[in-house]
């Protein structure tokens, strides 16, 4: 049996993470004790709503103004909700990319550039989307 990924911040990333699995994967998530946050992206969504959405849903702070630079210092903010490490499990982006494929790539490369800033700084966090995108590799199974 091999190790989950959440037991090492090495792995931290943003994957692709089927819907089949969010279950197993939650519960993997509190036995490590990490800060499980989750998102809903509505289905009529523009950049402006997913934005607005994350913040609520991620619960970030009064100051958030709704905008990929403020995502990007919101995530990498360890400050932002006090835990060992976190995974975030967002859903229905997929829409965003058929509306606006410009500002779904936006949102995309601002997750991998959040999680790659907070694995360097040996913070672990984990980004799981339920849509598949281009270059974003498909959650390892424990």
């Amino acid at each position: 049996m091999s190790c989950h990924p959440f037991k090492s911040a090495e792995t931290s990333g943003v994957y692709f993470h089927p819907p089949t699995r969010r279950a197993a994967t939650e519960s993997a998530a509190e036995k490590e004790r990490l800060c499980l946050l989750k998102a809903d992206i509505s289905p009529d969504a523009n950049k402006d709503t997913a934005l607005a959405e994350l913040g609520r849903d991620l619960e970030f702070p009064i100051w958030y103004g709704a905008n990929f630079d403020a995502l990007f210092d919101c995530l990498t903010d360890t400050d932002w909700q006090p835990a060992k490490g976190h995974v975030l499990m967002i859903k229905g982006i997929a829409e965003l990319r058929s509306k606006d494929p410009d500002d779904f790539t936006t949102l995309i490369e601002v997750f991998k550039a959040a999680a790659e800033t907070r694995k360097d700084a040996g913070s672990p966090f984990w980004i799981l989307l339920d849509t598949p995108a281009r270059g974003i590799p498909v959650f390892p199974e424990a």
